[in-house]
């Protein structure tokens, strides 16, 4: 390979796979991950039709052999790895503490927290055996916000902001950049399946249908992969900062801010 390549985990669907199509366009190779691994061969199969190197494997994040698998056969196939993008994750569920399932509740955790630690775990080595690379993990406004009925989601996802910073602070020195990516309210099959539990404010105020496309928060991911703003480093990226609209609009073509 001569160009870029990337992993996208949770790339079958929504803001992973806008991704995948906007990194694919731009000369990525792609390894599409999906815990259904045909839907991330559907995916593959309609980007490869378009002339697109792009490649989908079969992975539940919440298992580390698994995502070291996936780690270790995209390097194999691809020759090398750039990128990592973390976009999968779950909601469920959405109940009060004292109403919620014990098991589904864990497994929250599981996969939105437990999950990134498998994949900084099975990436870093590789990543810092070649100094560079850019990990990038989809968080929310959840991380901040305390809402009613979302405790897990929630809590998994301020866990995230510190890990992201842990590990940020601990290859800061590598040339390896390591992003927290708040998108905001994209209208996709997860957020639309959450809002219909009227539980909380937000699921009885607001309308899917009023929220950006999953290609407007692709599209920043994308400006993240190129541009590598290294005062951003570990920090809560938010795509509805007017600020880092404005800067993604006035670097644009540029790379390696330092």
């Amino acid at each position: 390979m001569t160009g870029p390549v990337a992993i996208i985990f949770g790339g079958s669907k929504g803001i992973g796979a806008a991704t995948a199509r906007i990194l694919a366009q731009e000369g990525y190779a792609i390894m599409v991950v999906a815990r259904n691994g045909s839907d991330g061969e559907i995916l593959a199969e309609t980007l490869r039709g378009g002339g697109l190197t792009v490649k989908a494997m079969a992975c539940d994040i919440a298992i580390l052999d698994q995502v070291a698998v996936v780690i270790t056969q995209t390097i194999s196939a691809f020759g090398q790895l750039d990128v990592v993008i973390n976009s999968a994750g779950v909601m469920d569920p959405i109940a009060m503490v004292d109403e919620s399932d014990a098991e589904e509740w864990g497994r929250c955790i599981t996969i939105n927290l437990t999950g990134s630690f498998h994949i900084f775990r099975a990436a870093l080595p590789h990543l810092k055996a070649q100094k560079s690379g850019v990990i990038i993990n989809l968080s929310s406004g959840a991380s901040s916000n305390p809402l009613k009925g979302w405790s897990a989601y929630c809590t998994a996802k301020a866990g995230l902001v510190m890990l992201t910073r842990c590990v940020s602070a601990e290859v800061s020195d590598q040339n390896i950049r390591i992003y927290n990516f708040q998108p905001g309210m994209v209208n996709t099959e997860l957020t639309r399946s959450a809002l219909a539990h009227k539980i909380n404010r937000i699921a009885e105020e607001l309308d899917p249908t009023d929220f950006d496309p999953p290609e407007v928060a692709a599209g920043a991911i994308a400006w993240l992969c190129r541009a590598r703003p290294r005062d951003l480093m570990g920090e809560e990226v938010i795509l509805t900062d007017p600020e880092f609209r404005k800067r993604i609009t006035m670097t644009e073509g540029k790379t390696d801010e330092a």
